[in-house]
Order: structure tokens, then sequence, then C-alpha cells
């Protein structure tokens, strides 16, 4: 089974600066994170290779030459290979173009069994870049995966909680899923793994790679969206509600305090 995971590069959200001039947020190669979402995504996909050891996983990532050092983090975990999709000619995309490039480039690595995603990126929270994936390779899809289990390798059950109901999915392969965020926490790094890590080196594509590709739809000129301001949006600040004594109602109400996060 092949198995590709998207994996975006974020800046830490305390360290996040802005470009005025743009409208682009400044990735400094220091403040770089891998996106919580998609090592949920890439937990699952690392389970699958746990118990079918013909499993290879690929990441596939977009972004400039500085996420190169958060790609090679993938390697200590597990992941087979890693490609970063890299060109300036893609800064400014918004999530239409982002998808249209992933798309393109997941055709050029060769056809993938499963296809995952994290729900949505730190910095975007548009949770709209994986269906659009999907629909560009033309796959099935299922957003907001709680757990995914291998049937056999045609298919998979796809699991998605809302509110208090459960909905079990049946999938063939190939699909795309993109996984909710803190649904898997992404596993420690091994010692042989990240001793491999220091000498690997990620596939490097340009769009010049990509077979067929309209430059049109990239960049700033190919986005459908556009950033027209920045503003700083101060926190709220949470107060903390204290229940004593055991009485029905405050049950009720603290029940439904934590059904909000399942």
């Amino acid at each position: 089974m092949k198995i590709l995971v998207c994996i975006k590069q974020v800046v830490d959200p305390e360290k996040v600066e802005y470009n005025a001039q743009t409208k682009t947020i400044k990735r400094n190669a220091q403040h770089l994170m891998n996106n919580p979402a998609d090592l949920s995504a890439l937990e699952f996909a690392l389970r699958i290779k746990d118990v079918y050891k013909d499993v290879h996983i690929t990441t596939l990532s977009m972004g400039p030459a500085e996420c190169e050092s958060k790609i090679k983090e993938l390697i200590e975990v597990g992941c087979d290979s890693c490609v970063l999709l890299s060109d300036k000619r893609l800064a400014g995309s918004d999530a239409y173009s982002t998808a249209y490039a992933l798309a393109k480039a997941i055709e050029k690595l060769g056809n993938f069994d499963l296809i995952l995603c994290g729900e949505s990126s730190l910095d975007g929270e548009t949770s709209i870049v994986p269906p659009q994936i999907a629909e560009y390779l033309n796959i099935p899809h299922i957003a907001f995966a709680s757990n995914i289990k291998v049937l056999d390798l045609q298919r998979i059950e796809v699991e998605r909680k809302s509110k208090n109901l459960l909905f079990k999915f049946e999938v063939k392969l190939p699909a795309l899923i993109s996984v909710k965020k803190d649904r898997a926490f992404l596993r420690l790094p091994k010692l042989s793994l990240m001793i491999k890590a220091l000498s690997y080196t990620p596939q490097i594509l340009s769009l010049d790679d990509l077979e067929n590709f309209d430059f049109d739809k990239v960049g700033t000129e190919g986005s459908k969206t556009l950033v027209d301001e920045f503003v700083e949006q101060k926190l709220e600040e949470v107060k903390c509600e204290i229940y004593e004594g055991l009485e029905a109602a405050q049950i009720d109400c603290i029940a439904d305090l934590v059904m909000r996060f399942l």
C-alpha cells in the first residue's frame, strides 16, 4: 500500500509576523513547525504501517526552502520519503491554488492508495484544501475523520464523530481522508531513524517538474481569495467556573461542556 500524507509547515502561532506589503506571513525557519492536524494524519499512516509491513509512506509539503529542516523530522518517526514542492511562483497562493498545486504534484509522484491530510492548518483554518485535492484527483473524500481502520488492501473504514453521534463509512481505495486535530498524537522519534534523518535530503520539486501545469492558477494572481488587511485579535479572558455539589442540573451542565470537545 502506498500512502501519501500532506504536511504543511506553519509558523508557530506565538511567533507569527506579517509582511504588511505582500500581506503574507513571514516564514522564518527558526519559527516553523509541522502542522499539528497533519501530524495526527501521519500517525494514522504509521499505525497502518505497524500492521501492514508492505506499506510505503511519503509526505508531501509545499513551501519555501526553509521548510526542509522541519520535513526531515518526519523521517525520524518512520516516514520512508519526503517531498517538498517549492517554487517562488507559488508565493501568495490561497487554498484553491494550494490544492491545485498539490494535486498536480501528487499526479507527478504516482498512484497512491490512500492520501491523508489534517483537517486544517493553523494559519488558514479553511478545511477546504483536502476536499479540493480529492476533486482534482477525482477520488472519494471524507472529512474530519476520528479514526481509520484498514479492512483489507482495497478498503478502509473511516469513523467520524459529530456531537454525540458516531458515523462509520466503508471506502474503496484510492481515497483521500482528512483527519481531525488531536485524534492521534504523533509518536516519539526513534534513535536509529534520527541518525537516518541527519543525512536525508527531501526530494525537491518545482512547478517546471509538473506535467500539464496551468501557471495562471497559482500565486497571488491565480488565487480566488485576497487578504484585504490584517487585524490583531485580542484574546478574550477565559473565566473559570467552579461547580460545587452534585445536583443534577450541575452535572448536566458539566456533561454538556465535555461533549463539546468530543
